[in-house]
């Protein structure tokens, strides 16, 4: 039997990642209206945070059920990811008919890249201009593409009894080869920024990290601990005061990261996939920490709910705006930018993509008192 103190960690609801995941997208958004000119490495804390939360609610859901419903967990995707895609096409034939022909490949072909998700492999081979405002799917297409393959692989090494540091390590092996297998440079070509093999390496890291904090992978073992001295035992067992540490210190690298115009891109993506699993880790582990209370103030955490939105939209929107306002202030035009952006994305969530994901609100207050319940029963001993 286990103590309790060393059952799996639970992630539930935090909201420090709602918080990152709006600083994620805030970045983006800053780059593509010219104001932040590394703002692209948001894309990687996306990855970073997708691989994370997606590992944890498999596990979770094996530990509690003793299976993965790998039915239910394409539904739900289909359920999150298909409104607000839709929405974007409805958006983008609008402005192709009533504001101007939109720039790239035919409009259905863009739009058909999109549905079928293969626009990462178009952009990877040199067509990511030709998607046009169509060009935040390719991030999309390598996610779903990546998890037709993770929850099935996931449930056949846990069907097999395999243990936690069995998985990380498969997983750690993953990341080498792919990060091998990827194309490197200085430059900000199209083979480097979109690869599919250094972007499923960055979700890979995801799941890695959501392993080893799920089940404290990255602590010393108690009979290495108890050689220490005591006032060690704290500080190696991983106090919260030196976790809100090395998460200030992340969070300053990251900034450092955001203002360096001469860092090469690859680097600059793998750095900002190793910031972002540091920081998801650290902050879960001090949520009373200055970053952790920063990620969790209400407009970020607001931005991060209708971030797929945002991000699906403001490309689109973006263009839309310098089309009529090509002689603009850059502020000008990012801050309408972002106010119209903003207003799509909130108005998507609130009448078609939460009511296609929950359901009505009888249906959501069931599912929330699910999660209440849950949450009370004691934990099942392993």
């Amino acid at each position: 039997m286990v103590a309790q103190s060393e059952s799996p960690r639970r992630l539930g609801r935090r909201t420090v990642l709602d918080g990152l995941r709006g600083l994620a997208i805030l970045l983006v958004m800053l780059m593509h209206t010219d104001v932040l000119h590394n703002g692209y490495v948001g894309v990687d804390l996306f990855f970073a945070l997708s691989g994370f939360l997606i590992t944890s609610l498999l596990y979770e859901e094996w530990d509690r059920d003793g299976v993965i419903r790998l039915q239910h967990f394409y539904a739900r995707r289909a359920r999150r990811l298909l409104p607000a895609l839709g929405v974007l096409i409805v958006l983008a034939l609008i402005a192709n008919t009533v504001c101007y022909q939109l720039t790239g490949w035919p409009f259905a072909v863009k739009a058909l890249a999109s549905v079928t998700f293969v626009s990462n492999w178009l952009a990877a081979t040199g067509h990511g201009a030709s998607l046009g405002s169509f060009n935040p799917t390719w991030s999309l297409a390598q996610e779903e593409q990546f998890y037709l393959l993770w929850p099935p692989l996931l449930l056949l090494v846990l069907r097999r009894g395999t243990g936690p540091r069995q998985v990380a390590m498969l997983l750690a092996a993953a990341i080498v080869l792919l990060l091998v297998l990827a194309p490197i440079g200085r430059g900000h070509g199209y083979g480097i920024y979109y690869s599919p093999a250094a972007r499923s390496a960055e979700l890979l890291a995801g799941c890695l990290a959501a392993v080893a904090w799920r089940h404290r992978l990255a602590r010393l073992p108690e009979c290495a601990l108890a050689r220490l001295p005591v006032r060690m035992r704290s500080v190696a067992a991983g106090a919260t005061g030196l976790r809100a540490t090395l998460a200030m210190v992340l969070a300053c690298l990251l900034m450092g990261l955001l203002l360096d115009r001469e860092l090469p891109s690859v680097e600059a993506y793998l750095s900002t996939c190793g910031i972002g699993i540091g920081l998801i880790v650290l902050l879960l582990g001090a949520p009373a920490s200055l970053p952790a209370r920063a990620l969790s103030l209400g407009p970020l955490r607001f931005l991060g709910r209708i971030s797929y939105g945002l991000y699906l939209f403001h490309l689109l929107v973006r263009n839309v705006v310098y089309h009529y306002l090509p002689a603009g202030s850059v502020y000008v035009n990012a801050a309408v930018t972002f106010a119209i952006s903003i207003g799509l994305a909130t108005l998507s969530w609130r009448l078609i993509e939460s009511r296609v994901l929950y359901g009505s609100a009888s249906v959501r207050q069931r599912k929330l008192r699910r999660r209440q319940r849950h949450r009370l029963q004691p934990a099942r001993a392993s």
